[in-house]
């Protein structure tokens, strides 16, 4: 385990699963970037993304009341955890000594202290802690021995082996998040799940920008001393080779620049504010060469956050008619209309509403090497969205180094992609 502990379990190679619903029992191998599960309405989709995710997050409380018997996750690297459903709660199989979990001794703690409980898993002291309070009223103030802590609370061995198992379950329910009061005042109203994303993209910009100014303040402090290092260094290129060199430079920076503008992260700044040089002179162009150097370097600290940016704006720019999606630091994302009327996110279509939201989750709000448990991606879009969305879904995926698996009852999606089917109307195991 200390070998390992760094790096993540992904992709997971294989899940497997018996007793859902009683008699559905499969196992599935998966594909490195995407699979896609299939199967009549019931066939168990959306209960076997919860309890992937379930087993990721430790919720075990969750977990117990699934209908299933047994869940093998294959990662890999070779490991492997399987979960068995007992009378009186789990039994999880890993790398180590069974652990079992007690449901009913579970069900007398509040969610919220058996994740505290978690996060001081390994404390000093942590062998015996008062739950004061937290208990049935038979139970309320006593102690939580040494055993039956450890029957509530993973061990740390699985703790870890799961620190290193992300998903991002992304449910059919997706634009019904609990979000903060709407300021506008409309009682009991939230505000939009879109807006909220707008809200957050723009303060992601924020932020990033910040950060970028004020490495940028640090980088011109030593520009001066850079550009002097440079011209006491001796020319031995060509003048006109150094010429085209600095030349290709101020194209790269100005390229850079202009696709930071189209995604709102370069505003009001002219990163090409030299005059004209001489070509002949190797000094000038040394110094020259200097100051484009740091500049390129500048913007490329902006390039992640760009080309998620521009993925997210090309997806959706891609799919909607009469609008046009624009990103920038003012308002996060804004929406044009053919006629110029400019709208909010709150504003667009159940569908629209729903493609912005998948892609937002997904490039800014899933970690890095994560599994993507996605079910319904096809609700309230148009057949004709539905063609390409599963390439659409690799491309952000390579991106940010994800792993899908998509539970879905169109056939449009699949188009093209059958070999990633993996029904759950099959052989049973």
């Amino acid at each position: 385990m200390a070998d390992t502990v760094d790096t993540s379990l992904w992709p997971v190679s294989e899940i497997a699963f018996g007793g859902l619903f009683g008699d559905r029992g499969l196992a599935l191998p998966l594909d490195p970037d995407l699979t896609v599960l299939t199967g009549e309405n019931g066939s168990g989709k959306s209960t076997l993304l919860k309890a992937i995710h379930l087993v990721s997050e430790e919720l075990w409380h969750e977990l117990f009341p699934l209908p299933l018997a047994w869940l093998r996750l294959v990662f890999s690297s070779g490991e492997r955890l399987e979960i068995r459903w007992e009378d009186a709660g789990l039994t999880v199989d890993g790398p180590v000594e069974p652990w079992h979990f007690d449901a009913e001794l579970a069900s007398g703690i509040e969610p919220d202290v058996l994740k505290s409980l978690r996060d001081r898993r390994g404390e000093p002291g942590f062998d015996r802690i008062r739950l004061s309070g937290m208990w049935h009223a038979e139970l309320r103030y006593g102690h939580l021995d040494p055993e039956q802590l450890a029957s509530v609370i993973s061990p740390q061995w699985l703790g870890e082996l799961l620190a290193r198992f992300h998903t991002k379950h992304i449910s059919a329910r997706r634009l019904e998040h609990k979000l903060r009061p709407d300021p506008s005042g409309v009682e009991g109203g939230r505000v939009p799940v879109v807006q909220e994303f707008a809200d957050q993209l723009k303060d992601l910009m924020k932020t990033r920008l910040s950060a970028y100014a004020s490495d940028s303040r640090r980088q011109e402090q030593r520009l001066p001393t850079r550009i002097v290092e440079a011209m006491q260094q001796i020319p031995t290129e060509d003048p006109e080779v150094l010429a085209q060199e600095v030349d290709q430079l101020r194209a790269e920076v100005r390229s850079r620049a202009e696709s930071l503008a189209r995604v709102g992260l370069f505003e009001g700044e002219d990163p090409d504010y030299l005059p004209e040089y001489p070509r002949d002179n190797p000094l000038i162009l040394l110094a020259v060469r200097e100051v484009y150097r740091v500049t390129a370097q500048r913007l490329q600290e902006l390039t992640g956050l760009r080309h998620n940016l521009e993925l997210f704006s090309d997806f959706l720019n891609e799919r909607f008619s009469n609008k046009h999606v624009e990103l920038n630091q003012q308002v996060g994302i804004g929406v044009a209309l053919a006629d110029g009327e400019r709208i909010q996110p709150r504003e667009l279509s159940s569908g629209e509403q729903q493609l912005l939201a998948l892609a937002y989750e997904l490039l800014f709000d899933t970690e890095p090497e994560a599994i993507v448990l996605l079910d319904e991606p096809e609700l309230s879009l148009h057949v004709a969205w539905l063609q390409g969305l599963l390439n659409a879904f690799c491309d952000m995926g390579q991106s940010r180094r994800l792993q899908f698996l998509i539970a879905t009852h169109s056939p449009v999606i699949l188009r093209g992609h059958q070999e990633r089917e993996r029904s759950l109307d099959l052989r049973p195991v």
